[in-house]
């Protein structure tokens, strides 16, 4: 019991917005150095990016992702597949992300998810028993090229359903185009 409300106890410290408050941002020098001049601050405008994302807490399919110059970043992910007219799947959800480092190769992020997942047949509804995901986890992403990225999540998911509430980590594996 102690070893769990001292884990709650780190978590909530550590994710304080004093702790966050605390990272540095990502600074750019000039290339002439003998003149003294300010530095210049990188990623003063928000950009946005267009993907692909499949995971078990923000949704399977499209994404929409919204990144702004203070470190965080939402993104919003739908998708719909059927198979005739008796049975679709389909999902919707989103996750705010909230940038650890932010170097020019790869990002580091905590995140927090929402989604809902639909299995239905015959159109008698939704036949999942846990269709109601919540996540909270740490994602990284490597940039492939200046504006391409792939995304690697690992949330601690836990399934909301009529039977109750199940906890699992899992994964969710992204690409995002970035318009700059």
């Amino acid at each position: 019991m102690l070893r769990n409300a001292t884990t709650v106890l780190i978590m909530a410290l550590a994710l304080s917005p004093f702790a966050l408050s605390q990272i540095p941002q990502r600074t750019l020098q000039p290339a002439d150095t003998s003149v003294p001049r300010s530095t210049i601050a990188m990623d003063v405008s928000p950009y946005y990016g267009v993907g692909f994302q499949l995971g078990f807490v923000s949704g399977v399919g499209f994404s929409f992702r919204y990144t702004s110059p203070q470190r965080f970043a939402i993104e919003l992910n739908a998708g719909y597949i059927t198979a005739g007219k008796n049975r679709a799947w389909y999902s919707f959800g989103a996750e705010l992300q909230y940038q650890f480092d932010n170097s020019l190769d790869s990002r580091f992020y905590g995140l927090a998810g929402l989604g809902y997942y639909a299995d239905d047949k015959d159109s008698v509804g939704n036949e999942l028993s846990y269709p109601t995901r919540l996540g909270l986890g740490v994602g990284y992403e490597w940039f492939i090229s200046r504006a391409a990225a792939l995304a690697l999540e690992v949330p601690l998911t836990f399934f909301i359903g009529e039977p109750g509430i199940q906890v699992f980590p899992t994964a969710q594996f992204g690409i995002v185009y970035y318009f700059r």
